[in-house]
């Protein structure tokens, strides 16, 4: 994840900069990561122009205060960049908590600049948009948010009341926060769950309760969010099993499914005429169907037959709603 990468990035350079000198080892337990990531986050400095300095007799690493590139030194470019996409997290349209901490660093950041590179810099974003995807401020006052926030960068422990995905009634757990992620239009907290005994993906939205406790927690070194999401359309999943499936798409819709990843497995495969054949490894039927429906008549379930029987279910169900005679309820 980049935003966990460049996270860690700047923890490094804050170590390197304390006036202590760190071992590969020592950085690896302090970023919660292996001794080969360091080295390659140690490598990305290096190629960024941060030159970190090697001690041979302390045999550690460290980082003098002024190589660090000063904002002044930042191109246009990279200006932009960080303004469009904190000025745009601002209007809290994906439910970000800490939106306003970006604002307000981006803001700092212009300041700093010569008056014509901030001038260029603010005139162009006025031309740059990014559009996120919708999601209902209200949702996210939830005192339990803030909760599950502060707790995964703090490192405590939490109890959270949740609704259970199959049994439909409150559970309750401990649980140890070690990630936060938004796919889907949806908020998640993955964690070590006391009630499981393992890691668990829950869904903010289905946390009812939260209250942080006093404990604190270290997260695993092992644990790694991409390994242990692998290619997950639905990230609270109950099982590790994939399905291969397959959906046909008609020309007019190919191009749009072709220039999108919308699962890491996928392969596309033309046909004639335009047409062309999604294929991938899905770990949820019930979250692709309501991709492939998405398209109506322009996309086809291939296989696997339950798959083709879910979404002929489903366009059951609506056309009953609406069929002749019956009335919308009140």
């Amino acid at each position: 994840m980049v935003a966990g990468r460049i996270h860690r990035l700047l923890k490094l350079i804050a170590l390197l900069q304390s006036g202590r000198v760190y071992n590969s080892a020592q950085l690896a337990s302090e970023c919660e990561v292996s001794r080969r990531t360091v080295f390659r986050d140690l490598r990305t400095l290096q190629e960024s122009g941060i030159y970190v300095l090697y001690d041979e007799e302390k045999q550690g690493y460290t980082l003098p205060w002024r190589t660090i590139v000063p904002f002044k030194d930042l191109t246009f470019e990279e200006v932009l960049a960080l303004l469009v996409l904190c000025q745009d997290l601002d209007k809290a349209i994906v439910g970000l908590p800490v939106h306003r901490f970006a604002r307000s660093a981006s803001t700092k950041v212009l300041n700093s600049l010569p008056d014509s590179l901030r001038e260029n810099v603010i005139d162009a974003a006025q031309s740059i948009s990014i559009w996120f995807p919708p999601f209902n401020p209200a949702m996210r006052s939830g005192i339990h948010y803030k909760n599950l926030f502060k707790a995964t960068i703090e490192k405590k422990n939490v109890r959270i009341h949740y609704t259970g995905s199959k049994e439909k009634k409150t559970l309750s757990t401990m649980l140890s926060p070690y990630h936060i992620l938004y796919s889907n239009h949806e908020w998640f907290v993955v964690g070590r769950s006391s009630l499981d005994r393992e890691i668990k993906v829950f869904p903010l939205l289905k946390i009812l309760k939260s209250e942080i406790l006093e404990e604190s927690f270290k997260k695993p070194s092992r644990f790694n969010l991409d390994r242990y999401l692998t290619t997950s359309w639905n990230p609270a999943r109950q099982s590790r099993k994939t399905i291969p499936v397959k959906i046909r798409f008609q020309s007019s819709v190919a191009e749009t499914v072709s220039l999108m990843c919308w699962d890491q497995s996928q392969e596309i495969k033309k046909l004639k005429g335009g047409v062309i054949e999604f294929r991938a490894q899905v770990d949820s039927l019930e979250r692709i169907s309501d991709w492939a429906l998405s398209f109506g008549d322009q996309a086809e379930v291939i296989s696997p037959r339950s798959f083709r029987n879910l979404i002929k279910d489903k366009i059951a169900s609506m056309m009953q709603i609406y069929s002749p005679g019956v009335h919308p309820t009140s």
